[in-house]
């Protein structure tokens, strides 16, 4: 399964975690990472690529953020690609998805049903709702969901 470039992954963690606000400044991030010498232009490439958009947050700043309907899947899009984390409670596993691409990554988990102990895989747009054969399992339930996908969450 192919990984996304560190460089990517470190951008999207940024987006995510931190209110970077311009280029310059998530340059500077990514210097503090290791990520020397990285071009606006490759940062302005890559902030297209992920669909990065400009809002304002709450304090009426402009910051970058990823958009989850703009990061569609395309036909060179990898499956592990269209998972974007799984979470759980004590009763059923939730994997989120890329807008689309729920009914893909259900039937993926229910290919392997027997294997995974899944009851049910019930699929909408953007998540999938996971139902175990017991509650008891279901850490290692996700454990294992999350390495079929190569989620690291």
């Amino acid at each position: 399964m192919k990984k996304q470039s560190p460089l990517i992954q470190t951008i999207k963690e940024l987006l995510k975690n931190e209110q970077v606000r311009s280029h310059y400044e998530l340059s500077y991030y990514l210097a503090e990472r290791g990520f020397d010498n990285v071009s606006q232009p490759q940062i302005s490439r890559i902030l297209n690529q992920l669909g990065a958009v400009s809002i304002k947050n709450a304090q009426g700043q402009a910051v970058y953020v990823l958009q989850r309907e703009l990061m569609m899947p395309t036909l060179d899009t990898e499956v592990g690609e269209l998972v974007i984390e799984v979470h759980h409670n004590e009763a059923l596993v939730v994997v989120q998805t890329l807008p689309g691409a729920a009914d893909i990554i259900s039937r993926v988990l229910e290919k392997q049903s027997k294997k995974l102990h899944i009851l049910a895989a019930i699929a909408g747009d953007d998540s999938v709702m996971i139902l175990p054969n017991k509650i008891d399992g279901i850490d290692l339930l996700v454990k294992k969901i999350r390495q079929i996908f190569a989620v690291n969450l």
